[in-house]
């Protein structure tokens, strides 16, 4: 890591570190007026700790500076804008890629503070065990996420299950991804047995619960079991796109995936099975728990919903706050002028956007397009402009006289999932990040249930919850004649349709090994110029160099790199 002093906001309990590798980040040690041994023994002490965690998603390199989103989520087949906003992460820089580099460093970071925290937490003796269990329920699944997060991204990495400061190793070696995942698994297993569930009366709502450890234990299986698969078949719509003013239609690839390096000896048909099990749970149990889809697609990203029903795991913020906001409206949306919402402000961002084929997925009357993609809106000069072309001068489809079209990097799918904020004028904002989402329940579920049994009406009523909620036409068992191959495509389509954004994307492909197939297929360059050919390297991110010298443990970097 770059040595560098961070300010670490625990809350009650500051902490300030210097380091060079990850190690470093691990050997934390307290310097503010209170200290462990001062904080006391009792629920309140507890959420004091596990809340000084929580507050990394808001600082430093997650999304106070918006590195986290662009290394998660903007390289995929999906994802376009401006060339500039694409010049590292989004082009396949990745060698001494600052923000990946900050990813490592803070997911280690994540990973410190909750091993301290736990730490401290599981010494408590007079807090009630409800409390306690809670508490450390909720450091188990950041630690079980932080380490799911690393090993998709760089693959086998050092495990550090408890901080150096307790005895630690402070130069381990890599783990196999297999002893990673084992440790991933165990921690959500303890999760979910310790963190309240929504039908507890002490749960508090947009906290975690049983839920969403459950539902992350799903789709840690999932993740396993997909790269485990063999051999088969999966169908995307992609190649190339042609230019601006010659666009080409999107076509079906049918695409033979590849075992994910790591993955080959766990059981597929095993993980697919768990993960459909423990979707299920939480599907059973949501009339009693409350969890459920909001009825309208809309009202999943109303300021007032944040954290209840659907929403199993959010990461919060504060507008205008240079700690605690985020750039995600800024990022994916756009500033707005205070004087006129519809006006957006010169160097006011929106350069994260989604591909016209990401569009062309969707029915014309779908609410994630309808009401989830920007359409009409004022340049910062006041000019009236349109999206998308193929959409222009329909009055039926929202179109109005006088808003016109260009064929530039401005012109983008933009979503709406980040818009309704404290104040659409200001930069930095409160936008709420959707971490685990029960539509994505229901598609684990579905996923999974293909893989152990083929298509059931099963697999097909949970997703038909989602697409149903969307105004999207539903589909039935007929229309799949028992094709596993035409489900799975389904299903992950509907993932591509659904969580946009929400950083699955450049994942799922990864995790189904159809990745590198994907990306080449468009063809060197998509519609606005973004490079998106991969190489076998790409397949994994490199290690940090300073990682690779401050650990003498580590010998070799990932392929490649």
């Amino acid at each position: 890591m770059k040595r560098t002093k961070i300010l670490i906001p625990i809350i009650a309990l500051s902490t300030l570190l210097s380091f060079d590798s990850c190690k470093d980040a691990l050997e934390e040690k307290p310097y503010s007026f209170l200290a462990p041994e001062n904080m006391g023994d009792s629920p309140e002490a507890a959420q004091m700790m596990v809340d000084g965690v929580k507050a990394t998603f808001n600082s430093g390199a997650f999304f106070a500076y918006a590195i986290f989103n662009r290394v998660h989520d903007i390289d995929s087949d999906d994802a376009t804008g401006p060339t500039w906003a694409f010049t590292t992460t989004g082009a396949g820089n990745f060698s001494g890629n600052g923000d990946i580099n900050a990813y490592w460093n803070n997911l280690y970071l994540l990973v410190a503070r909750a091993n301290f925290a736990y730490s401290v937490v599981n010494k408590m003796t007079a807090i009630d065990e409800g409390s306690k269990n809670n508490a450390l329920g909720e450091l188990n699944f950041y630690r079980a996420w932080a380490y799911f997060t690393l090993v998709k991204a760089f693959g086998g990495v050092p495990l550090y299950p408890v901080s150096v400061t307790e005895g630690a190793d402070p130069n381990p070696p890599r783990a196999s991804v297999a002893e990673v995942y084992g440790y991933i698994v165990d921690r959500l297993k303890e999760s979910e047995t310790q963190l309240y569930s929504r039908t507890n009366a002490k749960y508090k709502e947009g906290n975690l619960s049983m839920e969403a450890a459950k539902t992350m234990l799903a789709k840690v299986y999932l993740t396993m079991a997909s790269g485990a698969l063999k051999s088969g078949v999966v169908k995307v719509y992609g190649g190339p796109q042609g230019a601006r003013n010659n666009r080409k239609e999107p076509t079906l690839l049918s695409i033979n995936k590849n075992v994910v390096a790591g993955h080959e000896n766990f059981d597929a048909t095993e993980y697919f099975t768990l993960a459909r099990n423990k979707a299920k749970e939480v599907m059973d149990n949501s009339s009693a728990s409350g969890v459920a889809l909001f009825p309208t697609w809309a009202d999943v990203w109303k300021r007032e919903n944040r954290g209840k029903r659907e929403h199993l795991w959010t990461m919060y913020a504060q507008a205008n706050s240079e700690e605690f906001g985020n750039f995600l409206s800024y990022a994916y949306y756009g500033v707005r002028s205070a004087a006129d919402p519809e006006r957006r402000v010169a160097g006011g961002g929106g350069q994260y956007g989604l591909s016209d084929v990401w569009y062309d997925l969707f029915e014309s009357n779908d609410a994630r397009i309808r009401e989830g993609v920007d359409h009409k809106w004022k340049d910062s000069n006041g000019n009236l402009q349109w999206y998308p072309k193929k959409e222009y001068g329909d009055p039926t489809k929202g179109w109005v006289s006088g808003y016109n079209y260009a064929d530039d990097d401005s012109h983008l799918a933009l979503t709406t999932k980040f818009a309704d904020v404290s104040d659409k004028s200001i930069f930095r904002n409160d936008a709420a990040y959707p971490w685990l989402r029960y539509a994505e329940t229901l598609l684990i579920f579905a996923e999974a249930e293909n893989e152990v049994n083929g298509p059931t009406q099963l697999a097909i009523d949970a997703m038909n919850q989602v697409r149903g909620r969307s105004r999207a036409s539903l589909v039935s068992l007929a229309d799949f004649n028992n094709d596993k191959v035409a489900f799975r495509s389904q299903v992950l389509e509907e993932r591509r349709r659904e969580l946009a954004v929400e950083g699955n994307r450049p994942w799922d492909l990864r995790r189904w090994g159809i990745y590198l197939q994907v990306m080449n297929a468009i063809g060197g360059l998509d519609i606005n110029g973004i490079i998106k050919t991969r190489e076998p390297k790409h397949l994994l991110f490199p290690i940090p160099d300073d990682e690779m010298n401050g650990n003498s443990s580590i010998e070799n970097n990932n392929p490649g790199w």
